[in-house]
């Protein structure tokens, strides 16, 4: 039997960058006295496993005379982080939530995550825990938790 190769228009060639492939995305948090080796998280959500919502990174007005102008505006990072019920990563974004409101103090923390489909790393640093889904909802099955965290500074790299 011969091998036989079909081109099918406007269909990605296995050389061109078309993966987008989330499932072997890697994700480590580090918190400063808490995991400050870092741990993987894992068993992420069923529909998204982390966010980044869109950041404002100009200030824009109008003047009477119809003139804008703009600056540019420092902000903060934030991240959400979505795991399912039977997480066993929820045991360390609970115990940093329970170092965090036992202790009166918040702890530094950093994240990491790794996106071999597209080649990219993004590293977000000293940033701390803002909130979070300590229960799961209950429902016919339970509900994912989510984490967010807001970073000072945001990091893009290749790999």
């Amino acid at each position: 039997m011969s091998d036989i190769t079909v081109a099918i228009p406007g269909a990605a060639s296995a050389d061109s960058n078309a993966d987008i492939t989330s499932a072997n995305a890697e994700l480590v948090l580090i918190a400063a006295g808490v995991f400050p080796a870092g741990v993987a998280l894992q068993m992420f959500s069923t529909d998204q496993s982390y966010t980044m919502p869109a950041v404002n990174i100009a200030q824009t007005q109008m003047g009477v005379d119809g003139k804008m102008v703009s600056g540019y505006l420092p902000s903060i990072y934030s991240v959400s982080i979505m795991l399912q019920a039977a997480s066993p990563s929820r045991f360390f974004l609970s115990t940093l939530w329970e170092a965090m409101t036992s202790n009166r103090c918040v702890y530094a923390c950093g994240l990491v995550c790794t996106l071999p489909s597209v080649g990219q790393r993004f590293v977000w640093s000293n940033g701390v825990l803002k909130s979070g889904v300590i229960v799961p909802a209950g429902g016919k099955v339970l509900g994912a938790t989510t984490w967010s965290f807001d970073f000072e500074t945001f990091e893009s790299v290749r790999i």
